[in-house]
């Protein structure tokens, strides 16, 4: 349970006011959160209820049926998915699309609110919807009753599906599968799991009989394997009335099928799993170590699994001080405990290794666990994560009245299928505080013993299949496995300086000027340094600042013979770590704070994003202020990102992906020198001073800088501070803008086939460019012809042709450098039916562009938008990038609210305009990738 809290940390609110003392003990059970109402149906479904206002209006439903591939029949291999793809094409109560399509007339997104996952052991059906309407709220209940007990199977669909899931395995071909299907068979050897993965076997999927899709349903989706989640903004009697009315008349089959669970046998030798691949662009390897599934149940389960996060954090801290050497061992490693099936944890230790560094690499990460077993952790580690802990805890629960409802949902799932306990965030919060200071250093060191162990492992590698790369052989890493043990190992040093991340000057520079914009609550400053400041205090989060910064230059500033030198200086500076502290230093300081600032430099401006507490506000600009004016390039910093990025690109072109996406940008970018992606040939050009003076002189005037600020803050707060760091920015009386260096959009018709790959699919991009005259109401429309056609699209080449997985609608409505718009439609296929289904999006753009479309789609279109709205009002990411984006384009900031008027107003003949203004059908780039003996 830990585990997956610190990763996604599931805030779970709770009213200090009504705080119930809670009194704890080792052996006491994990008790379930009150605010949770849960039970059983006389059939055995299940049910978990939550209240919860964030996002209001909304709610979050789930229906879990606790089944996956693994129950699979051997004629069955793939249609426990396909299942919940038919779950979509038809039930009792919508017919064939109208499921879809009523959840997008009430403005939800298929795929992003409507949804669904299979895995080896379970399906879950996912919806979002509004609880403002009670029509569209009920009737998601009965989309999930449906679902459990009512999908129809007809025959016409289930045959359009077999093309919609057979692309879908598709896109998953290629090298990471090929990978994997031969090193699964090892990893989950003598078990059920080694042949049952959930997208199945083609031969299968195109040639079932229905019959035979119908028995799985008819086995498996029944109320004893079936939990319901409601999570959201209602009434909580009303909700569980609702999943009584519909759920309650469920039956279970008589007789019914056992539902097994189905073990991954420990064995005693070591096996290896190696696999070379010619589209394998990096060399990896794992060694995997099968543990025993736990669960807590107990307050001393829950306190070991915090000492099991300590170690796992440790040891990853300390691997990953090591890619920071000059020459490291690894370009990156980690370790930690896994959960991908049901009946089998995994404790997991893995690194990504230059070429031919397979055995040292793997030596590496060996090392360091005996280190820890040799001499433990130090007591400095162990405090610092205790702090870093502890704080974690401490910001989840300032969140407490803001958590978002799909949280908590994902929570319940775990508990239904899983076990885990739910006890509520109050609860842990009160376990951490009391438990977290009496964990020793004795019990972190023994956690190793728990995990390394000599049953149950699996060496697996994977790695390029080229000339020079040699494979290894598994005595050779089975020697590496006895001979790490057998050199002499030195304790670790832990080395944390404790000084301020930059000595500051005296003094402040005053806030001169002040501009108040009521209507959108924004404050900008000017401070007497030239420096500027917009503000915008919200309350949707508790514990969050986010902030950015731009100035005008970027790239566009630099020539273009120490471009790669450019575009790496601020992945090197950040590399580098900041003012008196190393990277690794760094991280250590900034352990216990919640505080990040990150500089960039792009194409025609510079600038910082970042977050931050409210209480470490101050060490977000301190790290700021360290940027202007202490900088760091470390030699160390410099050869490993150097070693890294050789890593990266030295196997760059043996990618399908890269061949495909290259020759589109080449095509589009005319071959601009400055629009090239950077390759293995570039690496000479690495500069380490260059790279220094290129962020020295973007960063040397805080004068053209703008700064923003939302979150949770006061004027009054924030303004100190401002004054103290921002206002003591080096400036310049200089004034710099952006460079147009940009290429101009190839004209006319241009097409490209590119044969690269070995699996047997195509990759189409169809793009469309030209010139317009920026504005905000064109933009607007551009995205609403673009969620038109893509919808459009979706069903024609999907769910009516079976031709595709998916299709991308994406659009870029430029300003500067230069005016322009791009749209470009992608989506993969049988090389046999590109060109059928290229055929169609013409015909599409054809009819969208002569006879536009219907009233149908326009108010799906204005529904899901007024939706989306609605809810990012609420959000501090949406209103930073629409502030900064306004003060960027010159707009009015209470623009921001015109969004509901540009909605209404949003005409048939609007999306119309839009695709005959966009969709040129003679001026437009088509690249395909078919695979490489594609015709011969």
């Amino acid at each position: 349970m830990l585990r997956q809290f610190l990763i996604l940390l599931f805030l779970i609110p709770f009213l200090a006011a009504a705080q119930e003392q809670i009194i704890l003990n080792l052996d006491d059970q994990i008790p379930q959160d009150k605010k949770v109402i849960s039970g059983e149906l006389d059939n055995g479904l299940k049910y978990y209820i939550r209240q919860n206002p964030e996002p209001q209006k909304r709610a979050e439903l789930r229906l879990v049926v606790k089944t996956g591939s693994v129950q699979e029949d051997d004629d069955q291999q793939g249609l426990a998915h396909f299942v919940e793809h038919m779950a979509f094409n038809g039930t009792k109560n919508f017919e064939k699309q109208q499921l879809v399509d009523f959840l997008e007339k009430s403005g939800m997104r298929f795929g992003a609110d409507v949804n669904a996952y299979t895995s080896f052991d379970e399906t879950v059906y996912m919806l979002t919807l509004p609880t403002d309407s009670v029509k569209i709220f009920e009737s998601g209940f009965q989309v999930l009753e449906d679902w459990a007990h009512n999908v129809t199977f007809d025959s016409a669909e289930i045959d359009k599906e077999r093309g919609v899931v057979v692309e879908e395995w598709r896109i998953g071909r290629g090298a990471s599968s090929r990978v994997r299907d031969k090193q699964f068979p090892t990893l989950f050897h003598n078990s059920k799991y080694a042949d049952r993965l959930p997208i199945g076997k083609k031969k299968i999927l195109e040639k079932f009989e229905h019959k035979t899709l119908t028995r799985f349903y008819q086995d498996w989706y029944r109320p004893d394997l079936i939990t319901v989640i409601a999570v959201g903004d209602f009434d909580v009697a009303n909700v569980e009335g609702l999943i009584r009315s519909h759920f309650e008349k469920l039956e279970n089959p008589d007789p019914a099928r056992e539902h097994k669970d189905f073990p991954i046998p420990d064995h005693e030798e070591l096996m290896f799993a190696i696999a070379s691949d010619p589209e394998v662009r990096y060399s990896s390897l794992a060694l995997y170590t099968k543990i025993e599934v736990h669960q807590d149940k107990t307050v001393a389960d829950y306190r070991q699994s915090i000492v099991k996060q300590l170690y796992s954090t440790m040891l990853n801290q300390r691997l990953s001080e090591l890619t920071q050497k000059e020459n490291p061992p690894f370009l990156a490693a980690q370790t930690g405990e896994s959960h991908f099936v049901k009946t089998r944890g995994f404790y997991v230790m893995n690194a990504i290794v230059s070429e031919n560094k397979l055995e040292s690499g793997l030596n590496a990460i060996l090392t360091e666990s005996e280190r820890v077993k040799l001499y433990g952790f130090t007591a400095s580690e162990l405090d610092r994560e205790k702090k870093s802990f502890l704080r974690s805890m401490e910001q989840a629960m300032r969140e407490y009245d803001k958590q978002k409802s799909n949280r908590f949902a994902s929570e319940y799932i775990r508990a239904f299928l899983d076990g885990e306990p739910i006890p509520g965030l109050e609860y842990e919060f009160e376990v951490y505080k009391k438990y977290l200071p009496t964990i020793t250093l004795d019990e972190v060191n023994k956690v190793g013993q728990l995990w390394v162990k000599k049953s149950g492992r699996v060496v697996t590698v994977s790695l390029p299949e080229k000339e020079g790369v040699v494979v290894p052989e598994e005595d050779a890493l089975m020697a590496e496995i006895v001979a790490f043990n057998q050199k002499e190992i030195l304790p670790y040093e832990d080395i944390a300086l404790d000084k301020p991340i930059v000595e500051l000057p005296d003094g402040v520079s005053k806030i001169v000027k002040e501009m108040v914009f009521e209507d959108v609550g924004v404050t900008e400053l000017q401070l007497a340094n030239g420096v500027k400041v917009v503000l915008k205090p919200t309350d949707f989060k508790n514990d969050q600042i986010l902030f950015s910064a731009t100035s005008p230059g970027g790239i566009s500033l630099i020539e273009t013979a120490d471009l790669i030198a450019g575009e790496t200086a601020d992945a090197l500076i950040q590399n580098s770590g900041v003012g008196n502290y190393n990277l690794i230093g760094l991280q250590k300081f900034l352990s216990d704070k919640v505080a990040s600032a990150s500089p960039y430099i792009g194409d025609i401006s510079e600038g910082f994003y970042g977050s931050a507490s409210p209480q470490d506000l101050e060490t977000l600009l301190q790290l700021v202020y360290a940027y202007f004016k202490a900088p760091r390039m470390e030699n160390d910093a410099f050869a490993s990102f150097s070693k890294r990025m050789e890593a990266i690109l030295e196997n760059r072109d043996s990618s399908p992906g890269t061949a495909f996406n290259d020759t589109l940008n080449g095509i589009l970018t005319r071959h601009n020198p400055r629009s090239k992606p950077m390759t293995y040939a570039d690496i000479s050009q690495l500069n380490m001073e260059q790279s220094e003076k290129i962020f020295k002189e973007r960063f040397a005037d805080g004068n053209d800088f703008r700064f923003f600020f939302v979150g949770n803050f006061t004027l009054d707060s924030i303004k100190p501070l401002i004054e103290k760091y921002l206002g003591l920015l080096p400036v310049l009386e200089s004034e710099e803008t952006w460079r147009d260096n940009n290429f101009e959009y190839p004209k006319g018709i241009h097409k490209r086939k590119v044969y690269k790959g070995l699996e047997p699919k195509s990759s189409v991009a169809l793009v469309f460019t030209g010139d317009i005259n920026y504005n905000a109401e064109d933009r607007f429309k551009m995205t609403a012809f673009k969620d038109v056609l893509r919808i459009k699209l979706r069903e024609r080449l999907r769910e009516d042709k079976g031709g595709t997985y998916g299709v991308g609608v994406r659009t870029v409505y430029g300003h500067y450098p230069k005016e322009r718009y791009k749209v470009t439609i992608s989506f993969g296929a049988n090389p046999e039916r590109v060109e059928e289904l290229k055929k169609e999006v013409f015909v599409q753009i054809d009819s969208l562009k002569n006879f536009g479309t219907t009233q149908d789609y326009l108010d799906k279109v204005k529904e899901t938008k007024s939706r989306n709205y609605e809810l990012s009002l609420r959000e501090n990411r949406f209103w930073l990038t629409k502030i900064q984006t306004s003060y960027f384009h010159g707009f009015p900031l209470e623009n921001i609210l015109k969004t509901p008027e540009m909605i209404e107003a949003l005409t048939l003949q609007d999306i119309q305009d839009a695709a005959k203004k966009y969709l040129d059908t003679e001026n437009y780039v088509d690249v395909v990738l078919y695979p490489e003996d594609w015709g011969k």
